[in-house]
């Protein structure tokens, strides 16, 4: 049996195009003289307290969800600006220190405008003492710093955030 060699290359192309696939390759690049592979990211962390705002003491125990992260396009005649162009759904959980700090860290993509990590507070005492709120933290390309190769570098921000507290009516 005389097997045809181009019908076969072109077999084994389709194979190994579909094995790298299902690996999850994003793309390859020869980088430093090396071939890297994967898909470019970034660090971000957010460091942050969560006060009572009649007070402004730290609150200890606030539950502090990350539902997604949201990832944007700068406007250009083919995007809206502020559009959403991916959104990763995160589901991370974390809680307040006695101090009310929080420290929050993100590695994922960077597009080419912004990354916004969006926040829930929550209080999960028995009793409630404060009303949830939310809040958004924006990273922009800018802020990306000691980037190399594939890794767009990383950036942190500080945020406080004040909860109403439900005694207080506010």
């Amino acid at each position: 049996m005389k097997i045809d060699r181009r019908a076969f290359i072109k077999k084994m192309n389709w194979g190994l195009a579909g094995i790298i696939g299902l690996l999850g390759f994003a793309g390859c690049d020869k980088i430093g003289g090396k071939v890297e592979y994967g898909t470019p990211n970034a660090e971000f962390t957010v460091k942050g307290t969560v006060v009572d705002k009649t007070t402004g003491k730290p609150i200890e125990g606030i539950r502090v969800v990350v539902p997604r992260v949201d990832h944007h396009q700068r406007p250009t005649s083919g995007f809206i600006p502020d559009q959403r162009v991916i959104s990763s759904e995160v589901h991370d959980t974390l809680y307040t220190k006695g101090n009310g700090i929080f420290e929050y860290k993100y590695n994922g993509i960077q597009t080419n405008d912004s990354t916004n990590i969006i926040f829930k507070f929550e209080d999960i005492a028995e009793i409630k003492r404060f009303k949830t709120d939310s809040a958004k933290v924006t990273f922009f390309q800018s802020d990306l710093k000691g980037g190399k190769s594939w890794y767009q570098g990383g950036a942190t921000k500080e945020v406080t955030v004040e909860l109403n507290n439900i005694e207080h009516g506010e």
